[in-house]
């Protein structure tokens, strides 16, 4: 390295070093960036690669990681208003059941009350029918026999 240095100090002068550093620090060494890791080591990455390449680079993470930020952000909105979506269709889902519980509970209601109105009038018949039997001395009644043969069988 020092027999390279040397030559081309003798070759080009100290300017012509100073001009190869600095072309070297700013644009790289041509073809060295092809190689695959070598700008991933700290200093040797830095003079292979350049300042140009290392700041187009840089440009284009920045650039991407903005972009990834944006198509999140767009992702992020786009599930939140599918949640949205699916939280209102099972709102709906749920308001519908609860009226058509409501409604069966008011059916059941309804039912509940005619039949308890079909009893009341059932054993007013019944009452009505006891007391006519009771009335009439010829209708035979049941006697304690015809109760334990009916409890029998």
């Amino acid at each position: 390295m020092s027999a390279l240095f040397a030559f081309l100090l003798r070759t080009i002068g100290i300017g012509g070093c100073a001009f190869l550093a600095l072309y070297v620090y700013d644009w790289g060494l041509p073809g060295a960036s092809r190689i695959p890791y070598l700008s991933s080591i700290p200093i040797i990455g830095d003079l292979t690669t350049g300042r140009a390449h290392s700041y187009a680079t840089d440009q284009v993470t920045i650039a991407t990681a903005a972009q990834k930020a944006q198509c999140e952000a767009r992702l992020e909105k786009t599930v939140s208003t599918f949640q949205y979506e699916a939280l209102a269709a099972q709102l709906a889902e749920e308001r519908r059941l609860h009226a058509e519980a409501n409604r069966a509970a008011a059916e059941a209601t309804a039912r509940a009350a005619a039949t308890q109105k079909a009893i009341e009038a059932a054993n007013a018949e019944v009452e009505r029918l006891l007391a006519e039997a009771a009335k009439n001395g010829r209708l035979s009644r049941p006697t304690e026999e015809d109760r334990l043969w009916l409890d029998q069988h």
